[in-house]
């Protein structure tokens, strides 16, 4: 009888050092890998990416990294942007990436965190230092005695809610204590690969409620490798998802808005070999790609994905102000294409051959107005025209391309008011060292 009761208590505080539910403030975090910092590396380079963030309405970042003694970068980069988090009044929290040292050695994973969570920029969630994951469920070790416990005689409390892959009732019945759970479904894998099916979300939103826990749901703009990565045997070479244009970010926030999960997390900030990222091109270092000795570098300068941050400001304040859509107090309008056709035959060095499912995309420029009042726009590409009548708010276009320069005139009440070139022409030379890169160009104006 004594040794159950101390088994009950012990369970007791452990769920309370673990935290239980209680409502928190919607929050939008954006993860950020850690080894390709999107500006500078260094403490102003990471303060700028900071201050881009918050414009967009991100609230923090989760910092990925899958590496902590295993490689000379992780500690002192880390140290830069908890720095620059502490000085800009930012959030961040570690997302442990569970591909690389960590697999095998937890105890890396309690002497990181520990190391940054008494930051006055850790992020807490009712009282605990929000800890996240990729992946981590097929460890050979359990997740409550080799990290979580050690954290909290370490840190005091921890709030744990990590990506488990499986089914989200049986992963809460493996693991009760976790305090929520998020997932990596954020583009469409079905034979569609247009739209994204909200059932997974649903499926996550239901579990978690049910059980009292928190759902942080995810939405990612884009998809597309080309690259030879790890595992080493391993040739990514894919496009998922947004095979029309920017419709999969629009129709996934307007899905996760109606859902309300309690965080949505961006995916990413800052990978660009995967295509994700939502924040600057001009990081520090070029992007080789390991497929043929790292002779072969990826510009992603040419490819800015700055719109998409810009436009994430209107669903992020749509979400936390629980679905109600701000009112447009100034014109924008976005535009998203590929800058070359997608059965474009390339000298692509990298041995990979063309990305998969490549044939699926549409060869279309896409535009996005928000307009404060009504108008008329007017989309140019190469030699021809097509005329459309926006309203007010959030408006989407889209009409095949013609190779050359990519324009827009706007029109209200029979006065010409923006006349706009995009800055990079659709071609049919394969761009980026004759690659067949799918990636999307991007860009934005205001007025």
């Amino acid at each position: 009888k004594t040794m159950k009761t101390h088994a009950a208590l012990l369970v007791s505080i452990l769920c309370a050092l673990y935290l239980p539910l209680i409502d928190a403030q919607r929050m939008v975090f954006c993860h950020y890998m850690l080894w390709v910092p999107s500006t500078a590396d260094s403490v102003q380079g990471f303060v700028t990416d900071i201050q881009k963030a918050r414009s967009y309405g991100i609230d923090a970042f989760a910092i990925n990294t899958a590496q902590w003694y295993t490689a000379s970068w992780p500690q002192p980069t880390l140290s830069m942007m908890v720095q620059a988090a502490e000085q800009e009044g930012f959030k961040f929290f570690m997302s442990v990436d569970m591909t690389n040292e960590f697999q095998s050695n937890p105890q890396a994973i309690v002497d990181m965190v520990s190391s940054v969570a008494t930051s006055s920029a850790y992020l807490h969630v009712n009282g605990g230092a929000y800890l996240s994951t990729f992946v981590g469920d097929a460890v050979g070790w359990e997740w409550e005695s080799s990290v979580l416990s050690p954290l909290v005689e370490k840190i005091g409390s921890v709030y744990f809610v990590p990506f488990f892959n499986g089914d989200p009732t049986q992963i809460i019945e493996q693991h009760p204590y976790v305090n929520g759970l998020f997932h990596w479904t954020a583009w469409p894998f079905d034979s569609d690969l247009q739209t994204v099916d909200p059932t997974v979300d649903k499926q996550f939103r239901a579990a978690t409620s049910s059980a009292g826990k928190q759902f942080m749901a995810p939405v990612s703009p884009y998809f597309v490798k080309h690259y030879c990565g790890l595992p080493a045997n391993q040739k990514p070479n894919w496009v998922f998802g947004d095979y029309a244009g920017f419709y999969l970010y629009v129709a996934h926030w307007e899905q996760l808005i109606q859902i309300a999960p309690d965080f949505i997390e961006i995916l990413t900030w800052n990978d660009y070999p995967e295509g994700t990222y939502i924040g600057p091109v001009t990081a520090p270092w070029g992007m080789t790609n390991p497929c043929n000795g790292g002779q072969t570098s990826y510009d992603r300068t040419a490819y800015p994905h700055d719109a998409y941050g810009t436009l994430s400001n209107y669903f992020i304040q749509a979400y936390k102000n629980g679905g109600n859509y701000p009112n447009a107090t100034y014109d924008q309008v976005f535009a998203f294409y590929r800058r070359f056709p997608e059965s474009e035959q390339c000298n692509d060095p990298t041995g990979l051959g063309p990305i998969q499912n490549a044939g699926s995309m549409s060869d279309d420029v896409y535009i996005i107005t928000l307009f404060k009042e009504p108008a008329t726009i007017t989309i140019f590409t190469g030699s021809s025209s097509s005329e459309f009548n926006a309203n007010s708010g959030l408006g989407t276009w889209n009409v095949p391309w013609n190779l050359g320069s990519q324009s827009v005139t706007v029109t209200r009440n029979g006065q010409v008011i923006q006349q706009h070139t995009w800055a990079a022409p659709i071609t049919d030379t394969c761009t980026d060292g004759n690659l067949y890169d799918m990636n999307t160009y991007t860009e934005n104006i205001a007025f």
